[in-house]
């Protein structure tokens, strides 16, 4: 063999991985062998495709150049014209952040090159070894991106919201090889076996997302009105629907969205993940106006009210730690509370106990301030 090189083991991700696959792709026409002891089988998988990977199972190695990537513990197996070896990391620093030991440095006898990734490695390793390596750039080919499609969902993920259909058109996006991400918000924490859909904690600030995504996907059973469908559509993201009846009535069409048979036949896969639907969506005027009885709220008043009462000496017996003080108040410290906080702290709680005193109405002067 004219090169081999050698890592011990080849992890599911690294700098060093990254280092073998872009030197894989960029010199596949050279004669090039990667030796390992075990490894990430995807990332093995990967390298295969360009050179050849070679399981080290204690056999004699002969080749023109061998290169050891850290690990030499099979260095007095391989008959080589050139020892080197790959400097991937800032060795001083490492060894002054006491992440690696002067003795754990890659360092061998039988060494003839040593080689950097960088001029700050180089330099490096020099002032902690005295060694001079050779500066050799790291190769780079990066694939062309394809487009990202991204995916959301709001939903639970119950049999009737349909779990089973996400499933199903998860495994249609990967059997067409479509790169996409799939964000679903739900309080349901059973994970589905794809990498391509992320399970995310429920948060009412849901809109954002929505807004970024390329399409809402709700593959219900049925749906009585589907806040999610409009809310997506307003902010201009289409949407993936099964053929929900509502949705018609809603102004929700071919115009501003997919809409998929309920048994997901003939999904046009490339057509969703081609298209960029461009519409305007206007849902249909409430009339809660002509519903609602008539009348002026004061709730808004009442928010601002604030109230200054006196800690009563229940607080000190039972060893009770006031909530929003975090602490247990002195008995006739006082402090200024909210409308909601004084009805709690005047027996409207679990306890049904009174732990303070009214003392008066104040002003809320952060309001006033405002």
């Amino acid at each position: 063999m004219n090169n081999i090189f050698y890592f011990y083991y080849i992890n599911q991700i690294g700098g060093i991985e990254t280092f073998f696959y872009y030197l894989a792709k960029t010199h596949k026409d050279w004669d090039i062998t990667i030796y390992y002891r075990s490894g990430d089988i995807n990332q093995i998988k990967r390298l295969k495709q360009y050179v050849r990977c070679v399981q080290y199972k204690g056999q004699h190695i002969v080749c023109d150049k061998a290169f050891f990537n850290f690990n030499t513990d099979i260095i007095d197996n391989v008959e080589a014209k050139e020892y080197g070896l790959i400097l991937h990391g800032d060795y001083e620093t490492m060894v002054k952040q006491k992440q690696l030991k002067m003795s754990e440095l890659p360092i061998n006898e039988k060494i003839d090159q040593y080689y950097g990734v960088s001029q700050l490695v180089c330099d490096s390793f020099e002032r902690l070894t005295g060694i001079k390596p050779k500066l050799v750039y790291n190769p780079i080919a990066i694939d062309e991106p394809r487009k990202m499609l991204r995916l959301i969902s709001a939903t639970r993920l119950t049999k009737e919201k349909g779990r089973d259909r996400i499933l199903k058109l998860g495994e249609m996006l990967n059997n067409a090889n479509i790169p996409y991400q799939w964000l679903i918000f739900t309080n349901d924490g059973r994970d589905f076996d794809n990498n391509n859909i992320i399970l995310m904690k429920p948060r009412l600030d849901i809109i954002n997302y929505i807004a970024d995504a390329d399409y809402l996907v709700q593959l219900s059973d049925n749906e009585g009105y589907c806040y999610s469908i409009i809310e997506s559509l307003l902010v201009g993201t289409p949407v993936i629907a099964t053929d929900l009846p509502v949705l018609k009535e809603l102004g929700v069409n071919k115009s501003n969205s997919f809409i998929l048979d309920f048994d997901l036949k003939d999904v046009p896969i490339d057509e969703i993940y081609n298209s960029k639907l461009e519409f305007k969506y206007t849902p249909k005027k409430s009339n809660w106006d002509s519903i609602l009885e008539k009348g002026k709220s004061t709730y808004q008043e009442e928010l601002e009210k604030r109230y200054l009462v006196e800690a009563l000496e229940i607080y000190e017996l039972n060893r009770v730690v006031d909530n929003e003080l975090g602490r247990i108040p002195k008995t006739g410290e006082q402090f200024i509370v909210d409308k909601e906080r004084l009805e709690v702290l005047l027996g409207d709680n679990t306890k049904k106990e009174v732990y303070v005193k009214l003392i008066k109405e104040v002003k809320n002067e952060r309001n006033k301030k405002d």
